[in-house]
């Protein structure tokens, strides 16, 4: 669904991204997670088309991203549905007016059948009431709640949601994460990604973690496997972010049982 070969990104003598290789098969759902500035962004962009790898292939649903012309990379993009940061709605559109802008330019839905879709994604969301209101009248979590929304109002097969809990309390991104799993589902055909700062988001949205450090995947694996036997960097950056949870909230994360032994006194 979406494979990344030997992929470079630099502007001048500035290199932002080396040798990023990796691949994201049906069915799968994986979090990309790394500090601040280490290159999650251009990989989101060039992931997209947004922009053109320095060196690399990008292949995005048997779509070459790279050398396809700008009708085909439309296509492609059509099947996919990206949530960005804090929403990314438009202001002067109500909410049922963002969802239906998303179907009407991304799928062939009667008005009636989107009508339908939009009432059934926004009480999946908890936000039927909003319908009508625009942007600057909700919530900065209400906001992310829609944004998700209107990324799935399309049955997208490959779903990308980027740091869809930043700035949200605990309660806010765990009913953020549980409506991703609700709505976007799981199954055979598609394919979910997340893109996160935060560990706790990472490994909870999904068993598998592709780690981003200074432009480069560092590690790729299951999160309990990397956290117990990854590089020392791997293991830091994991295990700083884990260490200093409730004893209980720790062992509801199922994290494993010799590392919450090594780190909580019983």
């Amino acid at each position: 669904m979406i494979s990344m070969r030997g992929v470079k990104m630099s502007f001048g003598d500035i290199s932002l991204l080396n040798d990023i290789t990796f691949s994201i098969a049906r069915g799968e759902r994986v979090s990309l997670i790394g500090p601040g500035g280490s290159g999650k962004s251009t990989i989101l962009k060039l992931l997209l088309g947004l922009l053109a790898p320095t060196a690399g292939d990008i292949v995005l649903m048997d779509t070459d991203m790279v050398h396809a012309d700008e009708r085909e990379r439309l296509e492609t993009l059509k099947r996919v549905g990206m949530a960005f940061q804090q929403g990314a709605l438009f202001d002067f559109m109500t909410v049922a007016d963002n969802l239906t802008f998303a179907m009407e330019h991304m799928t062939d839905l009667t008005p009636e059948a989107m009508a339908q879709r939009i009432d059934s994604l926004l009480a999946g969301v908890k936000l039927s009431r909003t319908k009508n209101m625009f942007p600057f009248e909700l919530s900065g979590g209400m906001q992310r709640r829609v944004g998700i929304a209107r990324a799935l109002a399309t049955d997208p097969v490959v779903s990308i949601f980027d740091e869809p809990t930043a700035g949200l309390d605990p309660v806010t991104s765990t009913i953020i994460l549980n409506m991703i799993a609700d709505l976007a589902g799981t199954g055979e055909d598609r394919a979910q990604l997340v893109v996160t700062s935060n560990v706790e988001i990472g490994i909870r949205f999904a068993d598998r973690l592709l780690v981003l450090n200074e432009g480069r995947i560092v590690a790729d694996g299951p999160w309990r496997e990397l956290l117990l036997h990854g590089s020392d960097w791997v293991r830091n950056f994991l295990g700083v972010r884990l260490i200093g949870l409730d004893l209980e909230y720790a062992q509801g994360l199922k994290l494993p049982s010799e590392f919450i032994a090594q780190h909580w006194t019983s």
